[in-house]
Formats: C-alpha cells, structure tokens, sequence
C-alpha cells in the first residue's frame, strides 16, 4: 500500500511538472502592426484621427490566469525595452489552447512623441512570465498633418559674396493661420526641386545658409526641406516645404532690347518694346515719361497706334528687395498722331445732339494733310483738306463713328479715332463724400461722384457709361433727407457731422422730361468718435487659450482688424465683427469704418501668460525606485492654494482634482491607481486655465 501510494504521488508530481513545463513552453511570436485586410505594416504613419491593429500568435498550451493581461509594450527609438511604454492591454485568451491562438490590440494610439525609425513592440503576460519575441524594427512617426511649410522666394541684386539664411515658417492651416514654432522639429534640407532633390548632410534646423557658390552656373538654386519623418514623409505631403528658389540677379542684364532709341509709323506691324528678361516670376511694369502705364505688365509691350512717342523704362520686380528699372529708350514716331482722341464709349441723351472732336499734330495746310468722317463704314462727309489741328463734326444717333487722317508726313501716315454712342434706358447716380474729408472734421459736402446712362442688355455696351460734365448739367436736381425734400437743388450739399445716422439721397429730372424721379443711392452720415479704444478681457494670453478683443458695436460701422507684425500691418482673414478671439501674442489695432470715413483705434499690446514657463512634465514612471514616481509640479503651481489641479482618464473621467496639490499624484490619490498608459490633465489657476496636456504612466 505504501508502494501504491508512492507510485501515486511521484506519478502526479510528474504530471505538475509537465503542466507547468507545458504552460511555460506557450510562446508568443513577435508581434505586428497590421492594416484592414491584415498585411504587415512597413512603417507606422500615425496622425491625430489615427488607430491601429497589433496581432501576434500564441503557442498551444495549457490555461492562463483567468484575470491574465496582454500587455503591448513599446520600446525607445533605439529599440531599449529599459522603460518600455505602455500602449494597450487586452484581456486573455486565456484559455486551454490546442491550436495556435491570436493576440489582438484594436485602436491602438501612438504617442505624440514617438518619431524614429528603430522601435520595436514586445507583449508580455501580466500573470505569467511569457514574453514575446521582439519585432524587428519599425518606423514609427507621429505627424499631427494640419501644418503649412514655407519658404519665401528670395532674389539678390547686384551683390558678391553674400550669406542668404533660409528659414522655415509653419503655420496652423485654418482660419487664423497660426504660427507654430519651427524650432520643435527636425528636418532634412534637399538640394534641387522635389523629388530629385539630393539630401545635404548635417542640416537639421529650421533655416540654411546659402553662399554664392551654391548656386549653378546660372545664378539659382532650389532647395525644399521636410520635417524627417522617415519612411513617413510620402503619407504626410504637408511635412514638406514648396520649392525654394534663391536668385542672384545682374543688373546689367535688365534692359529694354531696343534701346537706346527706336523709330516707328503709326502705321507699322510690330510696334514692340522687349525686354531682355521674360522670366514669369517676375513682375514687369512699364513707364511712358515716368508715368506708369496701364496694364502694361507683361515683359513686352505693344506700343499703340497713336501718340507713341516718348521716354519709355520698364521696372523688373524679382522680389520685394530686388526692382531693377531699365536705361530710358527713346521711342520717335516718324510720322503723326491723333493727339486728343474719341473717347471710347458715349451716352446720347433725348434730344441731344454731341459734338465729336480730335485734335491732331499732323500737318495742316498748306500741306496736304486731310480727314473724312464715317457712321459705321459709310461716309458722313467726304475727304476734306486738315487747316485746323482740331476737327469736330455732331452727331444726333446712336452708333458707331470713326475719323481717319491721312497725314502729309515721311509716313503718310494713316490715323483713325473710334467711338460707340449709346441711347440709355435708364439713368443712376451715386452720391458720396468730397475727396478731401476725414472723421475729424465738424462739415461735410456731399456730391455727385458719378452719373451714368444704362446700356441695353445685350447690346455689346458696357452695362453702364459715364456722362459728361455738359451732360449732367441737363438735369435738375434735388437734395433729400431722411425720405424728406430739402429744397437744395445744387449739386453739392454742405451739412454738418453732427446730423448722425441721418440718410441723404439725390434726386434728378431730365429737363426734357425722358428720365425723371432719378434717385441716388443712400448714403447714411455716420460719424466715428476719436475716442474708441479696444478693451480686452485679459492683456495676457491663457495657455491654450484665448483673448477677446472688443470694440463698440454699430450696425453702420465695418471692421477690419490688424496684427502689426516688423512695422507692417497685416489683415485677419475673416475678423470682420466688433470683436475677436486672438490666440498669439501681438500688437493689434482695428479700423472702423462707416459711409464716410475711417478711423484706426490705438493699438493694444496682447501678451504671453508671464511666469508659467516651467516644464510640466509628461512622462511618469510610478516603480518604486524613488525616481519620477509621482507627476511633479514646478513651485509656481505646487502647494497653491489658487491652483487647481484635475486629472482625466482616457475615457474622460475625472481621475483626481484638488487645489493645493501636493506632487503626489498617482502614488497616493489616483482613482484608477495610475494603472491606465494614458491621463490628460487640465491646470486652472485663478479660475483662467494656463496648461494643458497629457500625462504617460509607464512601469
């Protein structure tokens, strides 16, 4: 019986031994980032809105603990387990295994500061000692993908030996387009344009020095620079800066082609000015006499028929430090021009008749220098001899007209003038303030700033045409107020500013009686007090917060509000209210404006929250060892009595909060006893909150 009972016993500690080799022999395989249809992740690309999907074997084997844990361990960007952080745990399986059993971690977040290309990601059993093996190495970046990389375009004129410092400005990509601080990142810089570029090694800043021996034989370089991301940066276009040119500009090298003189008839196909450059990065503007001439941009400009002559320089704008502006070309005009022209397009009243005239520099008589008229291409006169440098014929219909000189010249040169007259269908005014008004002044006059005849719909017109001045002096006139006649019935109005919020229009009446009962638009004399000032609810900017800036509100008054930034004011997309959140220290003003006139508020000075500079620390490690066990305040915000301190799980739950906190948070007073990988915690002092942030609990 004793011999049974031996043989019984050593048959059963034989088969504990093989249970527990058996439970210890369950191995896990290296564990896997894995996309929707499960294929192995190469790198790891995770954005704000980002969750992802670890999975791992695990061996046959006996039953685990019931209460057992997966844990999903990741490790520093060398791949070191030595404070491995904490991404997710799961419960089980646990369960007797015959065949191989998946481990699976859905919704897995990546921290916010994880970037490196050598993490690994282990899985250990929180009731046993199975660990994993190690994953190979993996990229693995977070990029928060909402950010705007810039470089300015940068052009140098005429300088030797120059150092150019290219810098990066990120900007949040929203309404208000904040500024993020560039320093916060590293970078890899890439000569050439994306994607040929070549990478320059050691440039990991923010901002690169370039020399005149990096530009090409042609005097450019292009670089861009991206945020390193690794294997990343193609999933995060937006970590990349545009393209970067910097240009080194020879002065001489900007001239008109066709200097230093030129000389055409008016006649001549191709009467061109060129210029030398006709690069469409820049920007051209060409000069008559050193007038600026209308819608003369482009590098080249089409010289007209008439009155050509003269001194002409193009400016060449490369950036806004580099403008060159040509030698003058003279351009001579061999022949004649009209002078004084047709205006283009003309309004008919009823009953009017128009008097059509140009003047000349042609030759008159005894020369033999003539001109003839013509309605449309019938002749309204015939060919007549030119005694008089001004010529005139009127008209009493509507249509197209034309005069064409034959000059006695060395050109003989041929000139016509052209214009369209128009029978209106309706008549419009618009009233508005003299030029010469500010807010400050106690009178006003009001006045006609325009008077126009409706064209036709259809008819090819303009849809409206100015009058003359003889024109408006066909029409009576009377001044209105508040829907009101005032028996003024001049074409200026003087009124006193302090009529405010009262409403003017002007009424007209053809004197021929086609067009009568005309009135103006309205215009309503609001006035601007000198003493508006911007009031804020705090001069200095809570962190993560904001300030509201706050001026008096009139339903007749705009708003445009301004950030000075180095001595320029710069507009705020989209700040057109009496009041707005800023989130950035500056100076700001805001222009108001009403019907009349405009005025600009001092400025007001926004600043940064002062003595809350301290580092708040996001990573705790509560192991026991005495090192970093407990979230640790700075002194500006330990031990206060009007700071109040509140923790949150994951989930949002209030993990802990408390005023006077005493830097013993998860050790002592953690809800959850900080067993959870991540807390968010928000800091309010005075009741303004001035931190906010994220809490990592790694064991």
């Amino acid at each position: 019986m004793k011999k049974k009972l031996n043989l019984s016993l050593l048959i059963g500690m034989l088969v504990f031994l093989n249970f527990q080799e058996m439970r210890a022999q369950r191995i896990i395989d290296a564990p896997d980032f894995v996309n929707e249809s499960g294929g192995v992740l190469s790198a790891v690309c995770s954005q704000p809105i980002s969750l992802f999907s670890v999975v791992a074997n695990m061996s046959p084997g006996p039953a685990l603990p019931s209460n057992n844990e997966f844990i999903l361990e990741l490790s520093d960007d060398t791949g070191n387990f030595g404070s491995p952080l904490e991404l997710a745990r799961v419960t089980g399986p646990n369960g007797e295994g015959f065949g191989d059993s998946e481990i699976r971690f859905d919704n897995v977040q990546i921290p916010e500061d994880t970037n490196g290309d050598n993490y690994r990601i282990r899985i250990i059993s929180s009731e046993t000692t199975i660990v994993s093996a190690l994953s190979s190495p993996i990229p693995i970046y977070y990029y928060r993908n909402d950010l705007k990389l810039r470089i300015e375009n940068v052009a140098l004129c005429g300088v030797v030996n120059f150092v150019h410092t290219a810098s990066i400005r990120i900007t949040e990509v929203g309404d208000d387009n904040s500024v993020v601080d560039s320093d916060q990142y590293t970078y890899q810089w890439f000569k050439g344009g994306f994607p040929f570029g070549t990478l320059i090694a050691g440039e990991t800043g923010p901002s690169i020095d370039i020399t005149q021996n990096d530009l090409d034989g042609s005097g450019e370089a292009v670089y861009y620079a991206q945020i390193n991301l690794g294997a990343c940066n193609p999933q995060f276009p937006s970590s990349r800066t545009n393209n970067f040119t910097i240009r080194l500009i020879d002065p001489a090298g900007v001239r008109i082609l066709e200097e230093p003189s030129v000389n055409f008839c008016p006649q001549d196909v191709g009467k061109t000015l060129n210029s030398s450059v006709t690069d469409i990065r820049n920007t051209y503007q060409w000069l008559k006499d050193d007038v600026e001439i209308e819608g003369a941009i482009d590098s080249n400009y089409q010289l007209p028929d008439n009155d050509f002559g003269g001194v002409y320089t193009l400016e060449v704008t490369y950036s806004e430090d580099c403008s060159i502006r040509t030698s003058p070309v003279t351009v001579v005009n061999n022949g004649s021009s009209i002078t004084t022209p047709l205006l283009e397009n003309m309004i008919l009243l009823p009953q009017e008749t128009i008097t059509l005239e140009v003047t000349t520099d042609a030759p008159v008589s005894p020369s033999t220098s003539s001109f003839q008229w013509f309605r449309n291409t019938s002749p309204l006169t015939g060919i007549l001899a030119l005694t008089d440098p001004t010529i005139s014929i009127d008209i009493n219909n509507p249509d197209t007209y034309r005069v064409q000189i034959v000059a006695d010249d060395a050109c003989s040169s041929v000139l016509e003038s052209t214009t369209d007259i128009y029978s209106p269908i309706a008549i419009g005014i618009e009233i508005g303030l003299s030029d010469d008004f500010t807010c400050e002044d106690s009178n006003v006059v009001l006045e006609i700033k325009d008077m126009f005849g409706f064209t036709q719909s259809g008819s090819g017109a303009p849809p409206q045409i100015s009058l003359t001045e003889n024109q408006i002096s066909f029409f009576n006139f009377e001044w209105y107020k508040d829907g009101q006649p005032t028996g003024i019935t001049t074409t200026t109005l003087d009124i006193e500013t302090s009529e405010e919020n009262s409403n003017y229009t002007l009424m007209a009446n053809l004197i021929t009686g086609e067009f009568t009962d005309i009135v103006s638009n309205e215009l309503t004399l609001t006035t601007i007090p000198s003493n508006i000032e911007i009031v804020a609810s705090s001069l200095t900017i809570p962190i993560n917060e904001s300030v509201t800036l706050t001026v008096p509100v009139n339903a007749n008054y705009t708003y445009e509000w301004f950030r000075v930034v180095n001595d320029t004011n710069e507009l705020i997309a989209g700040a057109s209210g009496n009041t707005i959140e800023v989130t950035e220290e500056g100076v700001y003003f805001v222009r108001i404006s009403s019907s009349i006139c405009s005025y600009d508020t001092p400025t007001i000075n926004i600043g940064n929250v002062p003595g809350i500079s301290e580092i708040i620390p996001n990573i705790v490690t509560p192991n026991s060892d005495g090192i970093n066990d407990s979230w640790l305040l700075p002194s500006s915000l330990f031990n206060q009595q009007d700071v109040e301190i509140t923790i949150y799980n994951s989930r949002g739950q209030i993990d802990f909060t408390s005023a006077n906190y005493q830097n013993n948070w998860p050790e002592e007073n953690s809800k959850s006893s900080g067993q959870e990988p991540f807390y968010y915690y928000i800091i309010t002092k005075n009741n303004s909150v001035v931190r906010k942030g994220s809490i990592t609990v790694m064991r």
